[in-house]
């Protein structure tokens, strides 16, 4: 890699985009503190000031494209990297308001996703009432990006849904529940089976991915409790869990302001 020749005595180059690319690829750092606690205790000495005052001298430019070059090789190197992972679910919110009981909603859906490489929420869909996942194909095509994938659990499995999302060529990894008949579907879609040996639990999931091996398959899928923490978060932290507005547009205004915090955590 061709680093720049100006280099800090205390803080060269190659440590300065060390350090950024830790940042940015390690998911078990929550800031920038924790990255250099981390590097003083494993013994290298530098400290988040001097790394402070390179920031604000050194143009990105450089970096961002020894970032892109090395994307580009793992991609050549392993071309499943290369897909983006975009877990899909939705979750229940209850709503508080008589005025939607007198119509007879008592609670809102939403079903967002998580492009897993950028890390940010898609576009959330709101739907008052009990609608089956499986019914929002439309909706559910669009929010995945090109070159990404659609990680989604059982609520989604039908094979109307596979089908409508085959026919947008969408690539999607999907549980599909225990009696679904696979005998006479197999030509259509490939299914992988595996098991949880902790919880002892056997999935089976139809995809029309066909670059991964099977073991490649259940690692991906397992991406998917990433959407799951999002709910959680946006649940025990931002207190989604009831909504105290009276009209359609302040459930609409209240979750995509929401979502959009989310996104820039």
């Amino acid at each position: 890699m061709q680093l720049c020749p100006h280099d800090y005595p205390v803080l060269n180059s190659r440590l300065f985009f060390e350090i950024w690319l830790t940042f940015v690829l390690d998911k078990g750092l929550t800031s920038m503190r924790d990255l250099f606690y981390r590097l003083n205790r494993t013994g290298v000495e530098v400290d988040i000031s001097t790394f402070s005052k390179a920031c604000k001298t050194r143009t990105d430019g450089h970096f961002c494209r020894i970032y892109a070059q090395l994307i580009e090789q793992v991609k050549r190197k392993q071309p499943t990297a290369a897909q983006i992972l975009f877990p899909i679910d939705s979750t229940i919110v209850t709503l508080t308001s008589k005025l939607f009981w007198l119509q007879g909603y008592h609670q809102v859906k939403l079903l967002n996703g998580i492009n897993l490489e950028q890390g940010y929420s898609s576009e959330c869909l709101i739907h008052f009432g009990q609608g089956h996942d499986a019914k929002f194909a439309d909706s559910i095509s669009t929010m995945i990006p090109e070159n990404g994938i659609g990680i989604m659990d059982r609520g989604f499995a039908s094979w109307e849904f596979l089908d409508q999302m085959s026919l947008t060529q969408t690539k999607f990894m999907v549980r599909i529940k225990n009696n679904m008949k696979t005998e006479l579907d197999h030509d259509r879609y490939r299914v992988v089976w595996f098991c949880d040996l902790e919880s002892r639990s056997e999935f089976r999931l139809a995809t029309n991915v066909n670059e991964m091996s099977d073991e490649e398959i259940s690692d991906t899928y397992r991406h998917r409790w990433q959407i799951e923490v999002l709910w959680k978060f946006l649940k025990m932290h931002l207190k989604l869990d009831r909504l105290i507005t009276k009209n359609v547009n302040g459930v609409s205004i209240r979750d995509c302001k929401l979502f959009c915090v989310s996104g820039q955590n």
